[in-house]
């Protein structure tokens, strides 16, 4: 079932700063968050400064997408992050409060397939992807369909034998390709996580965190 533009931006726009919607975004460790109805345990905690999540506002949605109109400062103890997570709550609430999650660093992204091809060898096939070797991605199932099989939602998978137009992935950084075995289509989206020794800050600028809804 798609939809137009019109359709997608009022969509995101019922997502905007009412008390029930995306009103405040955290961070997530490299723990996949999950699309239920309650996130996955992986959220920040601790630190001093001690970390929180921010209040966000959105500008109006366009094409199909819409970002935040100003930055973003999180405090985070050491550790590894890779996602920010939507939240309708400034506490730590989990019960019904989770909205979603984008990948850190997730502005490389784009449609991919698999055919008959793909499937003998293992490869993605999109056009002028961006992706190189040993980038880290995430891979999402588009218009309510499954994933090819073979492949996972939730996984950072590692970036292996890439060209301009195709590239597999692997579960470790230079590995053996996963096994695809079903043709299908999906949405991919690279993630760069950001590691902290010590106490450190994750800075989101403006525009820089986008709802996306052309992949429905």
């Amino acid at each position: 079932m798609p939809f137009n533009d019109a359709a997608k931006n009022a969509m995101l726009d019922a997502l905007d700063e009412s008390a029930t919607q995306i009103t405040h975004v955290g961070v997530h460790t490299v723990a996949d968050p999950g699309t239920g109805t309650n996130a996955n345990a992986g959220e920040a905690t601790g630190g001093s400064p001690a970390y929180a999540r921010q209040a966000v506002t959105w500008g109006a949605a366009a094409s199909g997408q819409k970002s935040n109109t100003g930055a973003l400062t999180f405090d985070v103890p050491a550790g590894s992050y890779a996602f920010l997570t939507f939240w309708n709550t400034s506490g730590t609430g989990n019960t019904g409060n989770f909205r979603g999650y984008s990948p850190i660093n997730g502005t490389v992204k784009g449609f991919g397939t698999v055919d008959t091809a793909g499937i003998t060898s293992d490869a993605i096939q999109s056009a002028a992807h961006g992706l190189v070797d040993n980038d880290r991605v995430m891979l999402f199932n588009v218009f309510a369909e499954s994933l090819p099989a073979g492949l996972a939602e939730g996984t950072i998978y590692h970036v292996v034998s890439s060209t301009t137009d195709t590239f597999d992935v692997a579960l470790t950084q230079g590995g053996a390709s996963v096994n695809v075995t079903g043709q299908g289509e999906l949405f991919f989206q690279k993630v760069v996580p950001e590691t902290f020794g010590s106490q450190g800050q994750i800075t989101v600028a403006a525009g820089a965190l986008v709802l996306d809804a052309t992949g429905i």
